[in-house]
Formats: C-alpha cells, sequence, structure tokens
C-alpha cells in the first residue's frame, strides 16, 4: 500500500473522529437536548414542510426509504452479483453490517430523546442519536463512491456524476429526517461523519488485505520462478 494512500487515509478518519466526537461532547454538556442550532433548523424545516400527506411529505418519506436496512441488503446483493461476490463484496456488506451493529450500541448507551413526538410524520422507536438512516447511507455511498472512482472502466466524467449523485442521495436522506420530524440536525449531522468513517475504515482495511494478498502472490511467482530455473 503506498505510504501515501495510507497517510491519507488515516488523516481523514481523524478528522471523521474528531467531528464525531465534538458533536457527541458539545451534545453531552448540554444532556443530549437540542442544541439552537437544532431547534433553529427543526422550526424551519416544520414552516416549509406543507403538511401531512402533501408532495413534500411523499418526497421526503420515499427519500428517507434509502437508510433501511432492506436497501442495504438490496444494494450488498446486487454489488455482489455485479462483483460476482469477490473479496470487495464481504468487505462491503460487512462494513455495513459493522455500521449498523456500531449505531445501534451507540443508540441504546446514549439514549438521546427524539423530537417532539407531535411532529412526526412517521413512528420510530429508538433513540435518537446518531441518525441511522444517516450512517447507513453515509457508509453505502461512501464506500460505491470509492469503488466507482478506481474502477478503470468508468469514463470519468461518469465517474464525478455518479458521485455527485451518491452525494445528493446522502444529503437528501439526511434532511429528509428533520423535515419528517424524527431526528435533529445535529442527530443526523453526527451519522454522516460517523458512518463516513465507518466506511474509511472498511476501505483502509480492504486494501491492507489486497496489499497481503498481491505480496503473496508475487511470493509465489518468484518462488516459482526460481524453481524452474
Amino acid at each position: 500500500m503506498p505510504k501515501k494512500f495510507l497517510i491519507a487515509n488515516l488523516s481523514v478518519v481523524g478528522a471523521l473522529l474528531i467531528c464525531f466526537l465534538t458533536i457527541t461532547i458539545v451534545l453531552s454538556v448540554n444532556n443530549f437536548a437540542a442544541l439552537p442550532i437544532d431547534s433553529a433548523i427543526a422550526r424551519w424545516a416544520y414552516d416549509v414542510r406543507g403538511s401531512a400527506g402533501g408532495a413534500t411529505y411523499w418526497f421526503f418519506r420515499i427519500i428517507t426509504e434509502f437508510g433501511y436496512t432492506y436497501f442495504a441488503i438490496a444494494i450488498v446483493v446486487i454489488m455482489g452479483i455485479i462483483w460476482r461476490f469477490r473479496s470487495k463484496t464481504w468487505f462491503f456488506g460487512g462494513t455495513i453490517l459493522i455500521s449498523w451493529i456500531l449505531q445501534n450500541i451507540i443508540k441504546l448507551i446514549i439514549m438521546r430523546p427524539r423530537p417532539d413526538e407531535n411532529m412526526w410524520w412517521m413512528i420510530e422507536s429508538s433513540s435518537s442519536f446518531p441518525s441511522g438512516h444517516s450512517i447507513t447511507v453515509a457508509c453505502i455511498f461512501v464506500l460505491l463512491a470509492y469503488f466507482v472512482l478506481i474502477s478503470p472502466k468508468l469514463k470519468p466524467w461518469f465517474k464525478y456524476t455518479l458521485c455527485s449523485i451518491f452525494g445528493c442521495i446522502v444529503i437528501l436522506v439526511g434532511i429528509s429526517r428533520i423535515i419528517l420530524g424524527v431526528h435533529y440536525f445535529t442527530d443526523v449531522l453526527a451519522g454522516i461523519f460517523f458512518g463516513s468513517l465507518i466506511a474509511v475504515l472498511g476501505l483502509l482495511l480492504y486494501n491492507v488485505y489486497l496489499d497481503r494478498i498481491n505480496k503473496k502472490t508475487l511470493y509465489q511467482k518468484q518462488k516459482d520462478s526460481r524453481q524452474i530455473v
């Protein structure tokens, strides 16, 4: 693995971890109550969303489905078929699974109450921090963006278009959680940071694995060539 790649990945991991921990610490000091920015953005969301059952409701109700477990499973299966269930499929699915496990552990530990139930446009049963939907979509689409960017078969314009779409989906899912009244802004932001963090760590481990496989293959070829001579 190139040293620059390792340093860049560790730098991103460090930055994402600091962002997530900063939000967590600030909220803990405030007993995980709504921060002023949470309240301000919630008021804005409730003002612009209109009435339940309208166009805004259905748009964000559909968008928010991208963050559910069944969508993650479907994506893993689809990518597994495309990748013929090679090693990257298992790293892809395993990383998403780990993000799901960790998000539920954090939710159980922190137990932040959700926003006012009277403002909900859907029913949720788990605690609020961090947003599980935001973690899931961030993890999925950061992973997909990486594999798209390193693909030698795709043209640059198509790669950047796909990655832009991925980024928009992550943002829209985050917004949907606020519009639907089931999350605070800080829940969503922390979720995006944490999901991205797990994705980058997964990619780092995947590249370590590839590096070992490549070294092992090279060693075997050298060994075979010496035996032939």
